[in-house]
């Protein structure tokens, strides 16, 4: 019986794969036959001439110095103790751009003092403290979440750090998405904020102490005048609001009064739609609900709006106190644990039912208040540090870029290109599957369609790579994609026809059928769109063997932060219907033509990438030598603070060994093993 099961469960996997291995051949041979369109999505080389003149324009200098960054993070238990590490390590050299490209010189291991890492012990019982998450069914605990947790922010603190001690320091290079940590953690943090659990709250700085305001406001408002950071619409009027609201404060007089302004006045002065000033009263009188920033007179009167002058410093409090934290995490005092950051107050705790804090009062009648670093604290605290690079890029010139191996993403075949066909940029005419209905059709979305002429393939990276390979002999490397917003990841397309545009009544009445350089969208989940200009990416393929053009090297996705004077948005405009109104979107895009920037990056990349070791081929040498250099001493590492968990634990006081038993699990386990040795 047993026999005839395993012969249908073969039968099975065999089918199910014959029809996935056919299925993959049907798209290839539709990708053949499409290689035209697909070069339209490319852009071939890069202008060495420009590279260095926007070198020159932008860092000042043609010789400068860079960093990359990588990382590693473990777990591992000994009895009831959890143990986990985590940490930055990075390679530094120096890049001169001259007129055949720039030339990457010697590349040498960051200094120590750069460097950042941790070995942290947990008991079992404290992990809910920790990476305990609040559920319908109670506290789900998930320990292999804090050591990439934990990773995560020791990369960019790390860069942060880095930038801070060196000002000759202007190229950032992360194995990181930047746009994606950006955007999953502005969602994972909000429900801490709101909750007022983040421990960053009541932390005494020398800007003075951070409040829940303080923690909402830098977990959205990183304003750029140039770059026209935040947008006036839809879920960010209020931040565009309170941003000239606090731009009045910089203007008030000698003694720093400040004018009051209305509604309309500051409606106008942000440059959104006047069909919105009945949201941005409703959003800021709920805002105000929340965290009181208007001063109390002038929140009911006729008066106008004034904000209070304590609000300006927000984001130098939030910095401040996560640079604090940080310090504590990867260099605590003296027998303090890493996670449980201490900070004397005269005050009690305004959150008295929070577990994860504890206070005792010392001689002088003040209070220590103890808290644990959770999991979502180091995830806000994350953001911050992304926040941080994204100023620092636009404040100092630095280029920062995220390079990454492995995307699942598939804006560019799923969003990108259908709104450009829609918005008449782009004429596909292969013969690939599937395909955007034709503007003016009947069809109200088409959020789950591809571009036309193209296979449906389920990734980006997926459909470049295999184009690259079937169709080697037309594409010549190096090559990217055209670089495009990153807001496009929470798109959907939606099809421009009279029907839709007579039921919704948009406020600007103008209609958009057939209309060159505009498109409709919707948000991709619950009609929410993120904020557009703060982040650009490509799609890039560095090398390919001289002697066979089909061997090729990897298709790796960089995103880097738009920079003002250099990207510019008026190639494409986006109506997002948000109620009845239409809201315009102006998105980051270089489809019609390059930005300077482009080539400047590709040259970097391209100069990184042609070391011959297989496993580096087309990738960036200098993320491959930190990459190895943090796998190298995490297993030197472990050896020791595993021996050093180990040794404490055989010394310990305790007579009781219960305490310190293995898990059921674990004694099941062993005892199964010993079984299987015996026989």
């Amino acid at each position: 019986m047993r026999h005839n099961d395993d012969d249908k469960l073969t039968r099975l996997v065999q089918s199910s794969t014959r029809s996935l291995m056919e299925s993959f051949r049907d798209k290839t041979r539709s990708l053949s036959k499409c290689s035209n369109d697909v070069k339209l999505l490319l852009r071939e080389g890069c202008d060495l001439r420009i590279a260095k003149q926007t070198a020159e324009k932008f860092f000042g200098n043609t010789k400068i110095s860079f960093i990359a960054i990588d990382g590693t993070g473990s777990q591992d238990q000994e009895l009831d103790m959890l143990i986990f590490y985590a940490g930055a390590f990075g390679y530094t050299g120096q890049i001169e751009f001259v007129q055949k490209g720039c030339s990457c010189g010697e590349i040498l291991e960051a200094s120590a003092i750069s460097n950042v890492s941790a070995a942290i012990p947990i008991h079992e019982e404290d992990a809910s403290n920790v990476v305990g998450e609040s559920t319908e069914g109670g506290v789900e605990v998930d320990p292999e979440r804090l050591p990439s947790t934990l990773m995560q922010f020791a990369e960019y603190y790390m860069a942060v750090k880095s930038i801070d001690e060196n000002p000759n320091l202007k190229i950032v290079l992360l194995d990181r998405t930047l746009a994606g940590d950006a955007g999953h953690l502005i969602w994972r943090t909000s429900e801490l904020i709101n909750q007022k659990r983040c421990m960053l709250q009541r932390i005494e700085t020398e800007f003075g102490t951070v409040t829940p305001l303080d923690l909402e406001l830098s977990r959205m408002l990183h304003p750029n005048d140039k770059l026209k950071i935040p947008a006036p619409r839809s879920q960010f009027i209020k931040y565009a609001a309170i941003n000239e609201l606090l731009r009045s404060i910089a203007e008030g007089d000698s003694k720093g009064a400040t004018s009051s302004i209305g509604y309309e006045d500051l409606l106008n002065k942000i440059g959104a739609k006047r069909s919105r000033l009945g949201k941005l009263a409703n959003n800021l009188s709920k805002f105000n609900e929340l965290y009181s920033f208007l001063k109390e007179n002038d929140v009911a009167g006729s008066s106008g709006l004034v904000i209070k002058p304590n609000t300006k410093g927000y984001w130098q409090r939030v910095f401040s106190a996560t640079m604090k934290v940080a310090q504590h995490i990867f260099d605590p005092p003296s027998g303090k644990h890493p996670l449980i950051y201490e900070q004397d107050s005269a005050d009690e705790p305004e959150n008295k039912g929070d577990n994860n804090s504890s206070s005792n009062s010392n001689s002088k009648g003040k209070s220590t208040n103890k808290r644990w670093i959770t999991s979502a604290d180091l995830e806000y605290m994350t953001l911050v540090m992304i926040y941080a690079l994204l100023r620092a890029a636009w404040e100092k010139n630095v280029l920062v870029i995220g390079l990454t191996k492995d995307t699942a993403a598939a804006e560019l075949i799923k969003t990108v290109v259908p709104i450009l066909q829609n918005a008449r940029k782009l004429n596909m005419i292969g013969e690939g599957q599937g395909g955007v209905a034709a503007t003016g059709s009947s069809s109200s979305s088409s959020s789950s369609i591809t571009g036309g002429g193209l296979p449906k393939f389920n990734s980006d990276k997926q459909l470049l790579q295999t184009s690259s390979i079937i169709n080697g002999q037309l594409v010549k490397t190096p090559w990217r994609t055209f670089e495009f917003d990153a807001c496009f990841r929470t798109m959907a397309p939606l099809i421009n026809n009279k029907n839709y545009e007579n039921k919704n009544k948009p406020d600007n009445n103008i209609s958009n059928n057939n209309k060159i350089n505009q498109a409709r969208v919707k948000g991709a989940f619950k009609n929410v769109i993120s904020l557009e200009r703060m982040f650009v990416k490509s799609y890039v393929q560095l090398w390919k063997s001289e002697n066979d053009p089909t061997v090729r090297s990897h298709v790796f996705s960089y995103d880097r932060p738009c920079y003002p004077g250099l990207d510019t948005a008026d190639e494409l405009l986006l109506l997002h219907p948000d109620g009845n109104v239409d809201e315009e979107i102006r998105p980051m895009i270089h489809f019609d033509k390059d930005c300077e920037i482009s080539h400047l990056v590709m040259d970097i990349l391209c100069s990184m990438a042609s070391e011959v070791i297989p496993e580096c081929l087309g990738h960036n040498y200098p993320l491959f030598l930190a990459d190895k250099k943090a796998k190298c001493i995490l297993e030197e590492m472990k050896t020791g603070y595993l021996s050093a968990v180990a040794f404490e634990m055989a010394n310990s006081e305790f007579d009781q060994q219960v305490l310190y038993e293995a898990r059921f699990r674990d004694f099941r386990l062993q005892m199964e093993n010993s079984r299987r040795t015996k026989s």
